[in-house]
């Protein structure tokens, strides 16, 4: 008596569904991030635009999309299962919501395809001082397992390292409290860090052109 073949030997030329739609779903997400970006200046590695940032980090996502679908054709991997849109929900929107507050934004509601123009909100350009601890929290959202107490460091913590490496290493033109909502003794601790951090990359600087 004959056994019946696996389940996985009967999905044909793609071994792995779960990694093959993740691997589209990744490319997927790098084209808009190329798209998006494609106005914006690179620069040097001198004087890096602020396109540089974004094409590197769509790149190295499509790099990682790549690798699974190549992945979901040659190893074995789960099938495709039910999805919940808790998840991408979530994440997306907190991309969309630092999109909105890091700059400033108007949104229209209305006013294409023939309808008319109903509403026009102005969101004020808020900085990232901000617009990341909005991220981390809409993005926390996404799980059930999270802690207010980890959300809130986490939050700050990101949104400081955030300040010191694209805009103080990088020298990336975003706005990081551009309405003073930062009190004066974190303001004033957060100078000495940047200070602190321009004396290192001088050193630094100073040694490798020795």
């Amino acid at each position: 008596m004959t056994t019946q073949a696996p389940e996985s030997r009967a999905r044909g030329f793609i071994k792995s569904p779960f990694d093959l739609a993740g691997g589209l779903f990744l490319i997927a997400l790098a084209v808009l991030g190329l798209a998006g970006g494609l106005t914006l200046p690179t620069g040097t590695l001198s004087a890096i635009g602020s396109g540089f940032m974004p094409r590197v980090v769509s790149i190295m996502v499509a790099a990682f999309g790549v690798l699974l679908v190549v992945q979901a054709m040659l190893f074995e991997g789960d099938s495709l299962e039910r999805w919940h849109l808790r998840g991408p929900v979530f994440v997306l929107g907190s991309v969309f919501v630092f999109a909105l507050a890091v700059r400033g934004s108007t949104l229209n509601f209305g006013g294409v395809l023939g309808v008319p123009l109903l509403a026009t909100v102005h969101v004020p350009q808020l900085g990232l001082v901000v617009a990341g601890p909005l991220c981390v929290v809409v993005s926390s959202f996404a799980a059930n397992d999270t802690k207010p107490l980890e959300i809130a460091i986490f939050a700050v913590v990101m949104t400081l390292l955030s300040g010191i490496l694209f805009k103080e290493v990088l020298n990336l033109p975003i706005p990081f409290d551009p309405a003073g909502l930062i009190p004066e003794p974190v303001s004033g601790t957060y100078s000495g860090l940047k200070w602190a951090l321009a004396q290192v990359i001088n050193l630094v600087k100073n040694a490798f052109g020795r």
